[in-house]
């Protein structure tokens, strides 16, 4: 019960709910987040804390840079797409968001200078 309650509450800001549609998308880095998102990267990094201690995010560190992706294989993962990919994109934000990580995804990766130490 508390699993859902963590994961329920995660889900209920719009950021949060942004962060993970791109990461539906691409593994990302944090910085790499910030720039796509067009949001500080502390505001990030809170929404991105929270999503994982609920536990629908996992992070790998490389040096500085920290990489973000989607825990997978749960039995609420039906619902987070849902919730995400019916409600969420219908945003002009949410649109907007998948163009520039559709974008970042086609260039060579890198964080142009942008990252900093979480």
């Amino acid at each position: 019960m508390k699993e859902i309650l963590s994961v329920t509450s995660a889900l209920s800001d719009e950021i949060r709910l942004r962060i993970i549609n791109i990461l539906f998308e691409s593994d990302l880095y944090v910085c790499e987040m910030v720039d796509i998102l067009e949001l500080p990267q502390s505001t990030v990094s809170r929404h991105l804390t929270i999503l994982k201690n609920a536990n629908i995010v996992e992070d790998t560190k490389n040096g500085l840079w920290v990489k973000y992706a989607l825990i997978e294989n749960r039995m609420y993962d039906n619902i987070i797409k849902a919730l995400v990919k019916e409600e969420i994109l219908n945003t002009q934000k949410c649109k907007d968001d998948l163009v520039r990580v559709k974008a970042r995804i086609e260039k060579d990766r890198g964080c142009k200078g942008n990252c900093k130490e979480v």
